[in-house]
């Protein structure tokens, strides 16, 4: 079992492309007020407005930099775990991992991996098949089931 490469894509890039999105519309209502229409009429944006949407656009690409390194694809197989980042493959037995769980706030289902002996933590998705509500996540897709079934066996 793989990990999804729309929703590996999706959450990596969500983040750079909303902070981008942020930082293009005020940069552009600087430069030609006609681009942007407030309340049906063109304006350039107030100070206020534009340093807000200056921050979330910056906050939004920053927080993509400190993680982006840490997103991979995941194979599951019953007895390894290949963690695929880039080009580097990093092949694991079920025994060496260290904890993975679930986190409940994203969507798609998006884990997060800690494996003995190394430094740092992993970040993958499943398949794009869960539950979302009131944003707690729970994970129905056939990867998640294997990562619950192989917790409660192994004790992580």
């Amino acid at each position: 079992m793989k990990s999804d490469n729309f929703a590996f894509v999706g959450l990596k890039y969500g983040l750079l492309l909303f902070g981008l999105l942020f930082l293009t519309i005020p940069t552009l209502n600087l430069v030609d007020p006609e681009l942007a229409t407030f309340n049906g009429e063109h304006k350039r944006m107030d100070t206020f407005s534009f340093l807000l949407f200056m921050l979330i656009g910056t906050l939004a690409t920053l927080v993509f930099m400190l993680f982006q390194s840490k997103f991979v694809m995941v194979e599951l197989g019953n007895q390894s775990i290949k963690i695929r980042n880039g080009k580097e493959i990093l092949e694991v037995n079920w025994l060496d991992v260290e904890s993975v769980m679930l986190l409940h706030f994203v969507f798609p289902p998006l884990y997060k991996l800690r494996v003995k002996g190394h430094d740092g933590y992993f970040l993958f998705a499943t398949q794009r098949s869960g539950l979302s509500i009131a944003g707690y996540t729970n994970d129905f897709s056939e990867m998640g089931n294997l990562i619950k079934k192989k917790k409660r066996e192994l004790g992580i």
